[in-house]
C-alpha cells in the first residue's frame, strides 16, 4: 500500500495533460477512468492510444470496461478496507454484480481507494483530488439522477500474482516445488510424488530490455518428439512437425523460454503465450482437463470455454482478455502472459515456478506429451489449409516446399510478399531456404540440413499436398 499511496499522492493536483503520455488531453472529456488506468496500470482497450494515438503505455478510458475486468466486484459496504482497490459509483440498477457488468451510462465515476481515501480525477477543476469515501459517495449522489450505489472492484491483474515460497514447504493446493538459484541458474525439486529428482529449469538471460530464462542448447534434456512415435496417428504431418521442432528445440518437449516479447514459450513446437486464440493458450485450455491438472495448475479452470484463474478468495480473472499491448498496438493475451511471467524486465520466482510446473508435468505424464503433439498438428493443419494455401495456392505442392513455408511462418522470419517472390523464382526451394539469409542464416542452414536428412531416409520428398483433403498424398 505504501508504494501505491506515494504514487497516488504524487498525482494530486495534476491535470490529465501531466498524467497521460499519449495524446488524449481534451479537458472537455471525462478523465476519471483515464487517470485511474495510468495510475495503477490498466492498458487494455479501449484506451487513450486507441482513441488519440501516441507511443507510450496506454490507459483504458471507459469505466464500465474496467469494472468488467475486475476479478471480483461487490458493494463497497462489503469491501475489505485493509486493501487498496477500485471504487465505482453509478445507479444501482446499472450494475449486475453476479455477471460483473456495468451499463455504459454517462453517469458513472471511478476512483482508487487507498489508505482510507478515494483518489480520483475531478473533472470540474480538472485535477486529481483525494476525498473520503463518504464525500465521494455524497457528491455524486447529489449530481447523478436515480438511486446511486457505491461498489468496489479488485484491480485487474491483481490475483494473477502468486505468493511463492521457494522452499516448497507452503502451497495452497497442488504439487509444491523447492526452487533454488545457483549463480544465475535455477533448479527445482518436487516435494512429493514419485519423481523428486532435482532438475534444471533454466538460466537467467538478458537481451536488450528483456530478462528471462532459457536452456542453452548444450544443456537440452528431457523427452523428445519423434515422428515415428506419432506417424500412425497423424500420418505425414509428423515429418513436418519433426522438421520445425528440430529447428526450434531439437524436439525437446520440455523446453522453455521466458525472455522475449511473448514472455513465455513452451514445448517442442515452441508455443507462445501472447497470441489470442492460437499457440500456447490452445494447449492450456486442454491441459486443465487432464487428470493431473490439479497437481500442477490447481488455480486454473475453464469458464464458458475460456481459461480463467481462480484466486484464493474466489475471484475470477479471464486470462483470454485481449489487449492491444503489443508492438504497433498488436492484440495480446496480456493477463495470460502476466500469469505465467509477471515481469519481463526482471527475474521473478513466479516465472520459475510456472516453468518448473510445465517441465515436470511434461516429463511425468504421457498424456500431456500427447496433447502437445495434438495441439501442434492441429495448428499446423489449420494454417496449411486456412492460411498458407489461401495465400500461395499450395494444392499439388511438394511436401518439401510445404515444410519450408510452414517453418518460415512458424518462426515469423519472412513476410507473405517475400515468400510469394521466392515461389515465383526459378528455384523456389533454394529461394525459400535463403529468405532473409543475412539475419537467419543459422536457422536456414539447420532447416536445409534436416530436410536433406529426411529426404535421404525417404521421409520427405515423396508426397504432395492435396488442398481438398488437407492431407499429403
Amino acid at each position: 500500500m505504501t508504494d501505491l499511496k506515494t504514487r497516488l499522492d504524487a498525482f494530486l493536483g495534476q491535470s490529465i495533460a501531466e498524467i497521460c503520455p499519449n495524446k488524449f488531453h481534451d479537458l472537455s472529456q471525462n478523465h476519471c477512468a483515464h487517470f485511474a488506468s495510468h495510475a495503477v496500470g490498466m492498458p487494455f482497450s479501449f484506451n487513450c492510444k486507441d482513441f488519440k494515438g501516441g507511443t507510450a503505455e496506454p490507459g483504458n478510458i471507459r469505466v464500465h470496461e474496467i469494472f468488467a475486468q475486475c476479478p471480483k466486484v461487490g458493494r463497497f459496504e462489503d469491501a475489505d478496507l485493509t486493501r487498496s482497490q477500485l471504487v465505482f459509483i453509478t445507479r444501482k440498477s446499472h450494475v449486475d454484480l453476479d455477471a460483473g457488468t456495468m451499463v455504459n451510462h454517462p453517469q458513472k465515476h471511478i476512483g482508487i481507494y487507498c489508505d482510507g481515501h478515494v483518489y480520483h480525477y475531478s473533472n470540474t477543476p480538472d485535477e486529481v483530488v483525494k476525498w473520503t469515501p463518504e464525500k465521494f459517495e455524497s457528491t455524486f449522489e447529489a449530481i447523478y439522477a436515480g438511486d446511486q450505489g457505491l461498489f468496489f472492484g479488485l484491480f485487474p491483474n491483481e490475483n494473477l500474482e502468486l505468493t511463492i515460497d521457494t522452499s516448497g514447504q507452503q502451497v495452497r493446493a497442488g504439487l509444491a516445488f523447492e526452487l533454488e538459484r545457483d549463480n544465475g541458474t535455477w533448479f527445482a525439486t518436487a516435494q512429493s510424488g514419485p519423481d523428486q529428482q532435482r532438475f534444471l529449469v533454466g538460466k537467467e538471460f538478458s537481451k536488450d530490455t528483456y530478462h528471462g530464462l532459457f536452456i542453452p542448447v548444450s544443456q537440452y534434456y528431457g523427452p523428445q518428439f519423434r515422428a515415428e512415435d506419432h506417424r500412425s496417428r497423424i500420418d505425414h504431418w509428423a515429418e513436418l512437425l519433426e522438421t520445425t521442432g528440430h529447428c526450434e528445440t531439437k524436439n525437446r518437449m520440455n523446453l522453455i523460454n521466458t525472455y522475449d516479447r511473448a514472455k513465455f514459450t513452451f514445448g517442442f513446437y515452441q508455443l507462445a503465450a501472447h497470441t489470442p486464440g492460437d499457440n500456447l493458450i490452445l494447449l492450456f485450455r486442454r491441459m486443465v482437463g487432464l487428470d493431473r491438472a490439479g497437481d500442477y495448475f490447481p488455480d486454473l479452470q475453464l469458464h464458458n470455454g475460456r481459461l480463467h484463474r481462480i484466486g484464493s478468495d474466489g475471484a475470477l480473472s479471464d486470462l483470454e482478455t485481449e489487449m492491444n499491448t503489443g508492438p504497433n498496438g498488436a492484440r495480446q493475451l496480456q493477463l495470460f502472459m502476466n500469469y505465467l511471467n509477471p515481469n519481463r524486465f526482471q527475474f521473478d520466482t513466479q516465472e520459475v515456478l510456472q516453468c518448473a510446473r510445465v517441465m515436470h508435468w511434461t516429463a511425468n505424464d504421457p498424456a500431456l506429451r500427447a496433447l502437445q503433439v495434438d495441439v501442434a498438428v492441429e495448428i499446423l493443419q489449420h494454417k496449411m489449409s486456412e492460411v498458407y494455401h489461401r495465400r500461395y495456392g499450395m494444392d499439388g505442392m511438394s511436401d518439401v516446399l510445404c515444410t519450408i513455408i510452414a517453418d518460415i511462418h512458424h518462426q515469423g522470419r519472412a513476410s507473405r510478399k517475400t515468400v510469394t517472390q521466392a515461389l515465383a523464382s526459378n528455384d523456389p526451394r533454394e529461394a525459400l531456404l535463403h529468405v532473409n539469409h543475412s539475419q537467419w542464416k543459422t536457422r536456414n542452414t539447420t532447416l536445409k540440413a534436416k530436410i536433406e536428412t529426411l529426404e535421404a531416409a525417404g521421409r520427405l520428398g515423396t508426397k504432395r499436398y492435396d488442398a481438398g483433403l488437407n492431407e499429403f498424398v
